[in-house]
């Protein structure tokens, strides 16, 4: 079992993120005594609170990285500011995200960038103006959603919720019940967003319908995309690999694993993060983070034409 590091080894403080369009976000900043000289950004998942991912970012933090937490906007402890448009899911992407690396760049100005994303968190790395400026990403069941990624017993399931629940019970409450989906309370423009993204083969699309990808050719980073064999409601393994041609200058490693490759009957969707995480697959995950965002800089990294597959191995 995985235990948080005792206060000695990092300070955790929280703060305000501003944004530009006046929102502010919730963020808990993970110092360790002595920076390996990496900052590290977890980007969460689709109605999960930045707390869920605490044990984790404190890990990082006892090796030696600076990390951000931080909640998008309409979730957990980042309610909608007052002069703030209403939250969409859109704008976790083209705004929140590239907030919270401004203000982590701002704070260590000299450290490489990299990213930890789980699930939505990985879709959105092309919105970001600095998608060039990151070195490695580290992407936990990040997958491309429209509804046809997933199998045949599940597309039925998706048709229903997409097509009418959704949209039904968001015309009712203007809102997703925190219930449904097993995280945060969901608000009305986020849903919307996800309904319309989820129905479209190109999933993250604009008001218009057009594919959304500013920046995702900027990112050349080294990326270990990872999927679990038993996460079959939210990140099924067709729906990872899916998300493979949305950053077509990264050097990605895929790595899809069973539970038994690690010795665990169950990870699903949220396992990895969960605090009885078997250490030794953190720490898996943490010496790769740092080995690819120390390398080479970013701006000294190859164009490609299309993304690096690197097949991988599962940890044991």
């Amino acid at each position: 079992m995985n235990m948080i590091p005792s206060a000695p080894q990092i300070t955790l403080t929280s703060v305000s993120i501003p944004v530009a369009d006046g929102q502010r976000l919730a963020g808990t900043l993970f110092e360790p005594q002595q920076s390996n000289g990496v900052s590290v950004q977890v980007n969460a998942a689709t109605g999960v609170a930045r707390r869920y991912y605490e044990s984790f970012a404190a890990y990082l933090g006892s090796r030696g990285f600076t990390v951000l937490t931080f909640d998008y906007r309409g979730i957990g402890g980042s309610p909608r500011s007052p002069a703030a448009p209403p939250p969409r899911m859109l704008d976790w992407g083209r705004r929140d995200i590239p907030a919270a690396a401004d203000f982590l760049a701002s704070r260590l100005p000299g450290a490489r960038r990299a990213m930890v994303c789980h699930s939505f968190g990985g879709q959105m790395l092309g919105l970001m103006p600095q998608a060039g400026e990151i070195g490695a990403v580290l992407a936990i069941a990040s997958q491309h959603g429209y509804w046809r990624n997933w199998s045949r017993a599940h597309q039925l399931r998706l048709l229903l919720s997409w097509y009418v629940a959704f949209p039904l019970v968001v015309s009712l409450i203007d809102r997703i019940p925190g219930w449904w989906l097993g995280g945060q309370p969901l608000p009305g423009g986020v849903a919307r967003d996800w309904r319309r993204w989820c129905c479209s083969p190109h999933y993250l699309v604009g008001d218009d319908g057009r594919p959304l990808r500013p920046h995702n050719h900027a990112l050349r980073a080294d990326m270990r995309l990872i999927s679990f064999a038993d996460d079959l409601d939210f990140g099924p393994k067709k729906g990872v690999d899916a998300l493979v041609d949305f950053y077509p200058n990264a050097f990605i490693e895929r790595l899809h694993v069973a539970p038994r490759d690690w010795g665990l009957q169950r990870i699903g969707h949220f396992g990895f993060f969960k605090r009885d995480m078997p250490a030794k697959h953190w720490a898996a995950q943490a010496d790769w983070l740092l080995q690819a965002a120390l390398a080479r800089p970013q701006q000294d990294r190859p164009q490609r034409d299309r993304a690096v597959i690197r097949p991988l191995q599962p940890a044991r």
